[in-house]
């Protein structure tokens, strides 16, 4: 009984202490619930503000803010009155000297070369280590040999701060996806800095493309060195037993985020405008058919044209030291080759050159050095370590074999360099090297592994010189392609294109069209209609006015308005057509206020329309050359037709041609007698000038194309080539004979488009020729009657005198003054006139009175 209150005690704590739990484990949960409802509700309206932000302050940035910054930095590319084109560079290792760096340079190069006086050239960089451009140029010469100093003004460099995010040290995990992302934060601070015309991406920044596509609407030009993801990045994930692979989760996770930056990667480079490719096996991986393969520019001229023969056993190899080159595999298999063949070979070496600037390649070539030691092979493996490029080739005229063994690369330019040095490669059977560089027992060979290298090593060294000559003879062919000039050729083929719509749609334009605007215009012709009424294939009235001057009209089309004035002079002919003139077409701008160019100032978008011009009036063959000709050899006519913009609302290519045409067919060049070699010409006064002789009249038709070529219209206005994604133009005479076929922009038309655009143009064609052709009778005819109107004037010559009593005033309709017609009238007043005297006042200047002799007058035509 004494021990009742002890447990009865015992039993109430111990159902306190329950109770207790209970209600603290109760409010736990209850709090742990609540909690969470409120970080759910919390992060749930956190997201609905963020996306509220982005809403509000996203249009804020692509309508507002990036259109005003884009017109300000506009205005700092100004060059004496002159606006030029910004293009930008995206390099942030500028000052590296890789292959993608030669590529930089070389572009930069080649831009410079054909529009040096209508580019900026900005340079996207995070160095800071370089004070000046003087450096940057020194390095590139010593590097690239390149000489930039003479452009010294058309290159500028902006700083990036953020370079940084882009370095792999700083993601231990996800080191793809953390660079990507910080890719993105470094052309947010890109685009903040300065907004181009024109991005181009050597570098292989594919996530760039984002904020320059889609936040400011800029073409892009990419050149992509190499895929994101190749087979050395997924090797971890083939390190798994085959069993049970298919089931381990790392394994699935580790593939689906491959998969993942691979897919994201494609789908950034579709959006560039124009893609170029280093090596076929790139454009494959990227599984795009408008991609073009665009060799890096390798320096094999530098090289010369040497077979080697008779030279020690010698291996070379030139790469960065980093573990994808794998130099760990040529020191083991060379290693192989020296238990064969040391004793037949005493002299085999290898040498191994390349750089070393970083920690971590520095760390692989302690690595390397080790692994040479083990092996006790010091002293037939020589470390060439950040040596020059005359030392390189010094290296290479001493060596018989070079060797590459990095897995699915791209493009090795090294690997170029010993094959043109006369070296017998022998490379890895894979990428590029295998697709576009190296034909099996062609012009080299492949291996894999260790066996199969060492079994080619010795297939090379037991090569006679025969059979090093036939390989050197197919090297020389193959390698041709990979030189500068077809680096430069290819480069600046399809820049023209991008340069010349973006010319057209910024440094032409007068306004800024709107993307509301743009929807509204491709609605339009959905419903084939047009601002001006017209349908899709109509053009706009066409007027032509002959101006006193021969060979001077005006021709108008719609507000589009062009003044061609011709010329003509004495020169020698082209050596290969001695007995054919020559013809110039210019077309000049004289519209500043809507060009933003200087007045007189000659533009690169005005020379390819000049060249477009004159290709179609001279190939086509529509003026007699040869009529031209005054003495073969010796001396031709030279006729000039310079067009000058005198108001533009689009078309002007169309408008320019048609105002050519009538200049020339208005055109009188003097009267030449030829007497032996004795050429002698005659003034208008003493001989009628001759018309040039027109055979036929190409017209150019140009077609407007939207929508990847869905929809067309011809004879565009101004606002509606702004929105327009390229050009097609086709030049026909009435008797559908092609002139010229032109295509600007990057769209691909097929052929049943082509076709459909040519039958259109065809009975274009036949209205215009019509029209031009009535408009050169009518002008005939007017001049006819000013000569009649001339021929009825009763003039009295020899002794005779007028009596200025008679008080007599005779107005003459049109005079030929100087050989031209006046349309002006003139007031003949009588007077004393002795003998050949006339006293002319004309209503243009009837405060002014000048004396005329009728040698000097060729007014009276009988």
């Amino acid at each position: 009984m004494q021990y009742l209150p002890k447990r009865f005690f015992q039993f109430l704590l111990f159902i306190v202490w329950s109770l207790t739990l209970i209600y603290l484990l109760s409010l736990s949960i209850v709090t742990l619930i609540l909690l969470n409802i409120c970080l759910f509700v919390f992060l749930f309206w956190l997201i609905l503000t963020l996306i509220g932000w982005s809403i509000g302050f996203i249009p804020i940035l692509t309508f507002v803010f990036i259109p005003w910054y884009r017109r300000h930095c506009r205005l700092w590319t100004l060059k004496e009155k002159q606006s030029r084109l910004s293009v930008a560079f995206f390099h942030p290792y500028c000052d590296n000297d890789h292959d993608q760096e030669q590529v930089l340079w070389y572009a930069i190069q080649s831009i410079l070369r054909k529009y040096k006086h209508d580019v900026q050239i900005l340079v996207y960089t995070g160095n800071r280590q370089v004070q000046s451009k003087d450096e940057v140029f020194q390095r590139i010469k010593r590097y690239f040999d390149i000489d930039l100093k003479s452009s010294k003004s058309s290159i500028e460099f902006i700083p990036l701060r953020s370079r940084f995010l882009l370095e792999k040290k700083y993601y231990k995990i996800c080191t793809l996806l953390g660079q990507s992302i910080g890719s993105i934060i470094v052309s947010l601070e890109a685009l903040i800095r300065f907004i181009p015309d024109i991005f181009i991406d050597t570098a292989g920044y594919s996530f760039t493309y984002l904020c320059f596509h889609y936040l400011a609407s800029i073409p892009i030009i990419s050149y992509v060195h190499s895929p994101a993801i190749t087979s050395h990045l997924i090797q971890s994930t083939n390190d798994h037993d085959d069993y049970g692979k298919d089931n381990s989760i790392l394994y699935q996770i580790e593939l689906f985020y491959y998969q993942l930056i691979t897919y994201v990667d494609r789908w950034c480079i579709r959006c560039a405008k124009v893609i170029y490719c280093n090596s076929s096996w790139t454009k494959k991986y990227l599984e795009l058919t408008s991609a073009h393969v665009l060799y890096p520019p390798c320096d094999i001229e530098q090289f010369p044209d040497v077979i080697v023969t008779d030279r020690d056993p010698v291996f070379v190899s030139i790469g960065r030291f980093q573990k994808e080159t794998q130099h760990e595999l040529q020191i083991r298999t060379f290693n192989e080759l020296l238990q064969r063949k040391s004793k037949d070979y005493p002299k085999l070496k290898l040498v191994l050159i390349g750089y070393s600037k970083r920690d971590e390649e520095k760390a692989y070539l302690e690595q390397l050095q080790l692994l040479v030691e083990d092996l006790n092979i010091q002293d037939k493996v020589v470390f060439k370590v950040n040596i020059s490029f005359n030392e390189t080739k010094a290296e290479l005229a001493q060596a018989m074999v070079g060797l590459h063994t990095r897995k699915d690369q791209a493009f090795d330019i090294n690997l170029v360099r010993m094959m043109a040095a006369g070296l017998i490669v022998l490379g890895h059977q894979s990428g590029g090297t295998q697709m576009d560089i190296i034909d099996d027992e062609q012009t080299g060979f492949l291996a894999c592994d260790v066996d199969s290298y060492v079994t080619n090593m010795e297939k090379l060294m037991e090569m006679t010189n025969d059979e090093r000559c036939d390989i050197h003879n197919h090297v020389r062919e193959r390698i041709d392609r990979f030189n500068r000039l077809n680096f430069e050729r290819f480069f600046t083929e399809l820049f023209d294109k991008i340069f010349y719509i973006s010319f057209c749609a910024f440094s032409m334009a007068s306004k800024v069209i709107g993307k509301c605007e743009k929807n509204f215009i491709i609605r339009c012709l959905q419903d084939r209609q047009r601002f001006d009424r017209r349908l899709p294939f109509a053009t706009r009235d066409i007027q032509i006015d002959f101006r006193e001057e021969y060979g001077s009209v005006t021709v108008s089309l719609g507000l589009t308005k062009v003044l061609a004035q011709t010329s003509c002079r004495i020169v020698k002919p082209k050596e290969t057509r001695p007995s054919e003139g020559r013809l110039r077409v210019q077309l000049k701008n004289s519209h500043a206020m809507v060009f933003n160019f200087e007045t007189g100032r000659q533009a690169q978008w005005t020379t390819l329309m000049s060249r477009q011009l004159l290709q179609n009036i001279r190939e086509s063959g529509c003026v007699d050359m040869e009529s031209l000709c005054i003495l073969a050899h010796e001396y031709v006519w030279e006729i000039s037709v310079n067009l000058h913009v005198l108001d533009y609302d689009g078309n002007i290519l169309d408008c320019g041609n048609l105002a050519a045409l009538c200049a020339l067919a208005h055109f009188r060049y003097p009267a030449v007698t030829v007497i032996g070699t004795d050429v002698h010409v005659h003034s208008i006064t003493e001989r009628n000038p001759q018309p040039v002789r027109i055979l036929h009249f190409p017209i150019i038709i140009t077609f407007a194309l939207f929508k990847n070529g869905e929809y067309m219209l011809t004879d565009a206005c101004e606002a509606e080539e702004k929105v327009m994604e390229g050009l097609f133009a086709v030049g026909m005479n009435q008797h559908k004979e092609l002139s010229t076929l032109t295509m600007l922009g990057e769209i691909s038309l097929n052929r049943t488009q082509i076709q459909n655009c040519i039958s259109v143009a065809h009975h274009l064609v036949i209205d215009i020729t019509k029209q031009m052709r009535s408009a050169l009778e009518k002008n005939k005819e007017e001049q006819l009657k000013m000569i009649e109107a001339i021929n009825h004037l009763d003039f009295i010559f020899g002794d005779t005198n007028w009596n200025s009593a008679h008080g007599e005033v005779y107005q003459l309709r049109g005079v030929f003054v100087n050989g031209r017609p006046s349309p002006t009238s003139v007031l003949v007043s009588p007077g004393t006139v002795s003998e050949s005297k006339l006293h002319i006042t004309t209503p243009s200047a009837v405060d002014r009175t000048r004396d005329h002799k009728f040698r000097d007058l060729d007014m009276l035509v009988w």
